[in-house]
C-alpha cells in the first residue's frame, strides 16, 4: 500500500460513509444514529489494537528500549479501554424531564424539606447570594441551613440577618461530609426534622423550581438521590484564557450534559456534591455522608446503593455556581477528585471490593480509576514519545503513514465522529485535549502519591470570589509543555536533513507527523497557562428595556449587560446619561441608585450603590432561571481562530 492508492483510504472512507448515511437517515439525536456511532467506535478500536498488537510494535536488542516500547503499548491499551467505556456508557442516553413533568404535581409537596449550605471560608457576598436563592425556592415546608466549618462569627451574624437556621462546627473531621453529617444531626434533633434534604456547595445558587422539579422522584421508595447538573454562572480559566468565553463551553459541560445522562441510562449516575436532593432516610440507613475518601459525593452513592437506594440524574439547569477561576484552582480541583477516585480503591466500595453493589457500577467505577492513574500518564507518554525518538531513534510505532491510514484512521473518525455529535461539538479534537492536559503534571503527583500513600493527605477547598487586575503566567503549569515543544522542534529540526541519521530510519515519517501535532497541543496548553485579568463579577448578557433617571429627565436605554455590581447600557445621549442617580429596570420595575464610571460613545458602564433589599432583589432577580452565561452554539472554527491568533503572538 501507499497513500495514492485507493484502498488505503478504504476503512476510513466506509466509516465516514456509514456515519453520514446514518445521519442523513435518521438524523443526528436518533437511537439508531447513537448506535451506529457507538458500535463503529468499539468494531475499529478492537481493529487498531489487534493490528498494533500484531504488526506494529517494534523489536529492540536493548532492556531500555524494549521496556520503553512495552510501557507505551500497555498504556496505549489502557487508553483504548477507555474509549470503549465511553462508547458503551454513550450508547444510551435518558432524558427525566418527562418524568419530572408527571411527577411534579404527585410529589411529597408539603414533606419537610431542610436546605444544607456548607461553608468553610467562603465570603458573606458568595454566600449572602446563595442563601438569598435557597430562600426563594418555592416549597411549602422549607427550611434553611447555614453549615458553618470555620467558626467565623460573620457567618452567625450573615444567618440571623437573613432568617435562616445556624449550625457551627468546631475542630471537626472530615471536611464537608463532616459537616454535612453534624448538620444532619443538628435539624434531626429540632422538633420538625427533615424528610429530604437539597444540598448545596457555598458558592450554588438555586433556581426557585428546584424542588417542584426533583421531589416527585421520590415517590419511587427506592430513589435515595436525585443529582441536576452543575451550572456555571462565570467562565472557567480555560474559556478566559483561550479568550473563547463566548465560542466553547466550559470544560464541565460535556461531563454534565451529556455523559451522566448516558451513566443514568445505565443505572450508574452517582452523586456529585452540591444540588443533589437526599432522601434523610436513605442517609441514615447508610451511616450518613461517606468519610472514607474526599470524595464523599460519589462515595455516598456506593454506600447507600448496599442498602438498596440508587441515585438518579435529572438534567435541568436549576442551580447555578462559581467555576473555578483561576489555574490554580482549576488544578486543585482536579486534583481533589483524582485523589477521591484513588483512594476509592482502597476501600470496600472499589471496583473490585467486597461491597455489594452493581457490576454496572462497578465498571463505572474502573472506568474513573483508569481514567485518573492511566489516561494524564498515557497523554504525557504521547507528548514525549517523538522526542524519545528524536534522541534516541526509538520509535513506539514501527508503521508506515499509509498503514496507520489504513488501520488508525477509521478509529480516529469513529471516535472524533461519536464525541463530536453526542456532545453536540462540546468534544473537539485538540481544544478538549488542551483542557485536559493542564492538568497532566498535577494529577501524576497526585497519583504516585496516592498509591502509595491513600490517607492523610489535607483538603483542599477550592477558592471562591477570587479576581485579578494583571495577566499572570503560570510557569509551573506552562514550562513543561514548552521545554518539551522547544525539544521536539529541535529534534525535528535536526532530522529534517535528507543527510541525517533517523530520516528513512523505521517510524520516521510518522514521527515527522507526530511532532508537529504534539506541538501545536504543547503550546495551546501554554497559552491556556497565561491567566488573563478578570473580574469576579460576572455579567450575565441580556437584552431588556430600562429607563435611567437623570435629574428631571427620564432617558430610555437598553441594558446589555446585568450582575450583582453593575450594569453595561446602551443609550443615544451619553452626556445627559453620565447624571444618572437611578436606573429602573422595566420588565420587573426595581430600581437601582447608580453611578456612571466609563464606557464608549454610546454604551455606558454603570456601578449600583445598593442597599441591602436592593441587592437582595437584584440577587433574586439575576439567579431566578432567566439569565446565564452559557455557550449553546458552539464555534468550532471561531475558537481554532481564536487559538492560533494567541499562539502567533
Amino acid at each position: 500500500m501507499n497513500l495514492l492508492e485507493p484502498d488505503t483510504w478504504m476503512p476510513a472512507t466506509l466509516v465516514a460513509g456509514l456515519i453520514a448515511t446514518c445521519l442523513l437517515i435518521f438524523g443526528p439525536r436518533s437511537r439508531a444514529t447513537r448506535l451506529a456511532l457507538c458500535a463503529l467506535c468499539i468494531a475499529t478500536n478492537l481493529r487498531y489494537v489487534s493490528w498494533r498488537w500484531m504488526y506494529s510494535i517494534p523489536t529492540y536488542d536493548t532492556w531500555t528500549a524494549t521496556l520503553w516500547v512495552n510501557f507505551f503499548f500497555a498504556l496505549e491499551l489502557c487508553s483504548q479501554l477507555g474509549a470503549v467505556f465511553i462508547a458503551f456508557f454513550m450508547s444510551r442516553t435518558r432524558n427525566r424531564s418527562g418524568e419530572a413533568d408527571r411527577h411534579q404535581a404527585a410529589g411529597p409537596s408539603t414533606a419537610p424539606v431542610d436546605v444544607f449550605i456548607a461553608t468553610y471560608n467562603e465570603g458573606r457576598e458568595i454566600l449572602e447570594r446563595t442563601i438569598i436563592g435557597a430562600k426563594a425556592i418555592a416549597h411549602d415546608n422549607l427550611r434553611v441551613w447555614l453549615l458553618d466549618d470555620g467558626a467565623r462569627e460573620e457567618m452567625k451574624q450573615l444567618a440571623a440577618e437573613l432568617g435562616v437556621e445556624y449550625a457551627l462546627r468546631v475542630k471537626g473531621k472530615h471536611a464537608k461530609a463532616g459537616n454535612v453529617n453534624h448538620g444532619l444531626q443538628t435539624a434531626l434533633a429540632t422538633d420538625r426534622p427533615p424528610e429530604f434534604i437539597l444540598l448545596l456547595d457555598a458558592d450554588f445558587v438555586p433556581r426557585p423550581n428546584i424542588l417542584r422539579r426533583t421531589l416527585g422522584f421520590f415517590t419511587d421508595s427506592q430513589i435515595g438521590i436525585v443529582q441536576t447538573p452543575q451550572h456555571f454562572f462565570n467562565h472557567d480559566p480555560i474559556q478566559a484564557n483561550l479568550a473563547s468565553t463566548r465560542i466553547w463551553p466550559d470544560e464541565q459541560r460535556f461531563f454534565f450534559n451529556y455523559l451522566l445522562a448516558c451513566k443514568d441510562a445505565w443505572g450508574a449516575a452517582f452523586c456529585c456534591g452540591t444540588s443533589a436532593v437526599f432522601r434523610v432516610s436513605a442517609l441514615q440507613a447508610c451511616g450518613g455522608m461517606a468519610t472514607e475518601t474526599v470524595t464523599e459525593d460519589m462515595l455516598t452513592t456506593f454506600r447507600m446503593q448496599e442498602f438498596g437506594y440508587k441515585t438518579i440524574f435529572l438534567n435541568e439547569h436549576l442551580s447555578s455556581g462559581l467555576a473555578p477561576e483561576g489555574l490554580t484552582e482549576f488544578v486543585t480541583q482536579r486534583s481533589r477528585w483524582c485523589l477521591g477516585a484513588i483512594q476509592q480503591v482502597y476501600t470496600r466500595w472499589s471496583f473490585a471490593g467486597p461491597a455489594r453493589i452493581s457490576l454496572i457500577n462497578r465498571i463505572s467505577s474502573l472506568d474513573g480509576v483508569l481514567y485518573w492513574s492511566t489516561s494524564f500518564l498515557f497523554r504525557l507518554l504521547v507528548l514525549g514519545a517523538p522526542l524519545v525518538y528524536w534522541t534516541t531513534g526509538t520509535t513506539v510505532v514501527d508503521a508506515r503513514i499509509d498503514e496507520l491510514a489504513y488501520y488508525q484512521l477509521p478509529f480516529t473518525v469513529s471516535i472524533c465522529s461519536m464525541m463530536i455529535i453526542l456532545s453536540e461539538r462540546r468534544v473537539v479534537p485538540i481544544l478538549s485535549d488542551i483542557s485536559q492536559m493542564i492538568s497532566t503534571f498535577v494529577i501524576l503527583r497526585t497519583v504516585g502519591t496516592t498509591l502509595v500513600k491513600p490517607w492523610g493527605h489535607p483538603f483542599k477547598v477550592t477558592p471562591k470570589g477570587k479576581s485579578t487586575d494583571r495577566t499572570v503566567v503560570h510557569w509551573d503549569l506552562a514550562g513543561p509543555f514548552l521545554v518539551l515543544a522547544i525539544g521536539i522542534l529541535c529534534g525535528l529540526a535536526a532530522n529534517a536533513s535528507p543527510y541525517a541519521p533517523l530520516n528513512g530510519s523505521p517510524g520516521y515519517s510518522i514521527n515527522v507527523v507526530w511532532s508537529v501535532v504534539d506541538v501545536l497541543l504543547l503550546l495551546g496548553s501554554v497559552a491556556a497557562c497565561i491567566e488573563l485579568p478578570r473580574s469576579a463579577a460576572t455579567m450575565f448578557p441580556t437584552h431588556e428595556q430600562g429607563t435611567l433617571l437623570c435629574r428631571d429627565a427620564r432617558l430610555p436605554c437598553v441594558v446589555r449587560a446585568l450582575s450583582t455590581n453593575g450594569a453595561q447600557v446602551v443609550v443615544l445621549d451619553r452626556e445627559l446619561a453620565r447624571l444618572a442617580s437611578h436606573v429602573a429596570l422595566d420588565d420587573d420595575g426595581l430600581v437601582l441608585p447608580v453611578k456612571a464610571i466609563g464606557g464608549t460613545r454610546k454604551q455606558l458602564v454603570l456601578e449600583f450603590d445598593a442597599a441591602a433589599e436592593e441587592r437582595r432583589a437584584l440577587v433574586r432577580k439575576l439567579f431566578g432561571g432567566r439569565y446565564d452565561v452559557e455557550v449553546t452554539n458552539v464555534a468550532v472554527t471561531k475558537v481554532m481562530l481564536s487559538l492560533l491568533r494567541l499562539l502567533a503572538r
